[in-house]
């Protein structure tokens, strides 16, 4: 209802009650929105609205007070201007010509829920409640939970992304009415409305430590993490044994001794589900191993003569030696190997491992198992017989004959039988038997397997590299014990089939007592002979050599290094320093009974795969748009380590 008669002029309002209306409608440029209005109704340009906010150098003339002298030139009534505003929604300046209408809340809260039901919603979802009223002045609104005032929640709707159990609880709004002079004109509460999380399973956000070394007499700390709703609740076990008042997500144990030592995990639970963290294995920390040496041969056999290709055992092996260069360990990396080179690397491999150091061997190939493990070479016969073949016992025999401290063993190939309708002769052969022990009968060895007994090891179709490689290379490096090492690699590919076949089970096998570790330091002094030797063998540096066409007199320069590093027998020539009128071409000058060279996708660049079986020089054939105009002989195996050679003694 108006304070004033509805065809009272705008005019003859009292003085008090015109101020007021000028005052709000320059408030926020409220003025704007109801000239816009008047215009559009009245067919008026946008320069009429323009021009009321040029107050002609007069403080006292502003827009709002020019609207009004408008309006009432226009006979504008009181009632008309009520009509106006309430047409533009600005309630506020309504509120001064009309009489207080006491507020009144026609939207709840509650309003989609059933009377008692509480609104129930899941973790991580959001929550968005309304109330809506109606009043003059126009009312104001303020949330509220569990009584305790929402900081900024001051609009008709509060939104709500519900993280937290704490957010569950009864919300409610107060709607207020406040004058022009700031003063509570009345108030009012919504209806509440009560909010519930949805039970939820849980959901573990932090693992415990996988290993961890204390030191006697410190304290042990161990913590996990979930999430659930009702809250999760915690029991700490160790060895499968119940820890009494273990019952949080952290479990402190004081003092640390010998007798604490074991496997820990967390059981959680809530009452709708439960779960159980990943084991921790927790021993005393004891004086760090230290190496005189560390030493790797790694052995990549992928295009076999007789048997099918494989794809990644390069990729594997290269892989693997990037990491061990990291951990400090001369690495030996070979690709394709014979029977025999096979052989000459593991007896040159084996007579280094002096002592004090750590040895590790890998081998990423084809293989078979008729109760031991054999390697196969790349010129293993279709029907191979098991003297075809390195057996492990073999490579052991010479590995451990001189005691290093440790060795490592990993096969990464099958472990399957050889079928008998395909290969009737191996199995009625005899076969030899080695026995391999140190001098000092060492618990020093462990043999790791990329597959089970008489199962198959896989590569991954479109893949880079092996399966077990893959999951290998994520612990290598990790500070912690080798057997610890290879249990999280059998984990971690277990977790990797969860949910379906596990067609591949890795296994290994130890008698290493001692928390070796592949990171353990080397000691700070004179390396030992056979490692001095070794480096020699294995050393080398890019050549850069002068060659000349004599039947042209065309004169450039070899540029010879490593193909595929870290590979050790692939080796790569580049012609360089050459016109771009001119290119070559690289054959042997003696035919090889495997075809070991390659021309590069570069220009004027080929490739040697074992360059140290040549029996004759390199021939580089200088071309003149295709036509072959000279030609000259570069001597290769002069240029390649001295390691090279030994591998295809017969007698290395």
């Amino acid at each position: 209802m108006l304070k004033f008669t509805e065809d009272l002029s705008i005019e003859h309002l009292p003085l008090d009650v015109y101020k007021d209306l000028v005052a709000e409608l320059n408030r926020d440029d409220s003025w704007r929105t109801l000239a816009i209005y008047v215009s559009e109704k009245l067919d008026y340009s946008h320069a009429w609205v323009n021009g009321l906010e040029d107050n002609n150098g007069s403080t006292n003339d502003t827009p709002a007070s020019k609207l009004l002298v408008e309006l009432n030139i226009r006979l504008c009534t009181v009632g008309i201007l009520s009509m106006l505003l309430e047409d533009c929604n600005l309630l506020k300046i309504l509120a001064i010509l009309h009489t207080p209408d006491p507020v009144r809340i026609i939207t709840h809260p509650d309003e989609e829920t059933l009377p008692s039901e509480d609104l129930c919603v899941s973790l991580r979802n959001k929550v968005r409640l309304i109330c809506r009223a109606y009043g003059l002045p126009p009312p104001n609104y303020q949330w509220y939970h569990e009584d305790v005032r929402l900081e900024g929640e001051t609009s008709e709707e509060l939104n709500i992304l519900m993280t937290s159990t704490s957010q569950q609880g009864s919300y409610r709004c107060k709607v207020y009415q406040i004058n022009l002079k700031g003063e509570k004109l009345s108030e009012i509460f919504s209806r509440p409305l009560h909010v519930s999380l949805k039970p939820t399973s849980v959901i573990i956000e932090k693992q415990p430590q996988v290993y961890l070394e204390i030191k006697e007499g410190d304290n042990l700390v161990l913590c996990c993490e979930a999430t659930s709703h009702p809250s999760p609740q915690y029991q700490w076990y160790r060895n499968n044994d119940r820890l009494d008042y273990q019952t949080s997500s952290i479990l402190m144990i004081e003092k640390f001794t010998a007798k604490d030592e074991g496997k820990y995990y967390c059981h959680i639970f809530n009452g709708i589900s439960e779960k159980y963290t990943q084991h921790s294995t927790v021993l005393m920390e004891l004086p760090r191993q230290k190496a005189v040496a560390k030493v790797a041969l790694l052995i990549a056999n992928e295009n076999y003569d007789n048997q099918e290709i494989l794809r990644t055992p390069k990729n594997d092996v290269a892989k693997v030696a990037k990491i061990l260069d990291g951990l400090g360990f001369t690495t030996i990396c070979l690709t394709n190997l014979t029977l025999l080179q096979m052989k000459n690397a593991i007896k040159i491999f084996s007579d280094s491992l002096v002592e004090g150091t750590y040895g590790l061997f890998y081998f990423a190939g084809h293989g078979f198992k008729m109760q031991e493990n054999y390697m196969l070479s790349i010129d293993s016969p279709t029907n191979y017989l098991r003297k075809d073949a390195i057996c492990e016992s073999e490579l052991l025999s010479v590995a451990l004959q001189n005691d290093p401290a440790l060795l490592v063993v990993i096969l990464d190939m099958c472990q399957t039988i050889p079928p008998i309708e395909f290969n009737p002769e191996i199995h009625g052969e005899i076969p030899s038997i080695n026995t391999y022990k140190g001098q000092k009968n060492l618990r020093n060895l462990l043999q790791a397997y990329s597959t089970s007994c008489y199962r198959p090891s896989y590569e991954r179709m479109g893949k880079d590299y092996g399966l077990y490689a893959t999951h290998l290379c994520k612990y290598l490096d990790e500070n912690i014990p080798v057997t610890k090492l290879f249990e999280q690699v059998g984990k971690s590919i277990d977790t990797w089939f969860k949910g379906a076949e596990r067609k591949q089970i890795p296994m290994f096998a130890t008698t290493v007592t001692k928390p070796y570790k592949l990171t353990d330091s080397i000691v700070q002094s004179a390396l030992p002979h056979s490692i001095v030797q070794l480096e020699k063998l294995i050393k080398f540096s890019n050549k850069v050599i002068d060659i000349n066409f004599q039947q042209t007199g065309v004169k450039c320069k070899a540029k010879i290094s490593q193909y595929a590093k870290p590979c050790l027998n692939c080796i790569q020539i580049s012609v360089i320093d050459l016109d771009d009128k001119w290119e070559v071409n690289f054959f042997n000058s003696v035919h090889t009974k495997r075809n070991n060279l390659f021309k590069c996708a570069s220009k004027n660049k080929c490739w040697f795969q074992s360059p140290e079986t040549n029996e004759g020089p390199l021939v580089i054939s200088l071309l003149d748009n295709g036509v072959p105009v000279g030609a000259t002989l570069l001597e290769i195996n002069e240029l390649v380590p001295t390691f090279l050679y030994r591998l295809n003694q017969v007698n290395a």
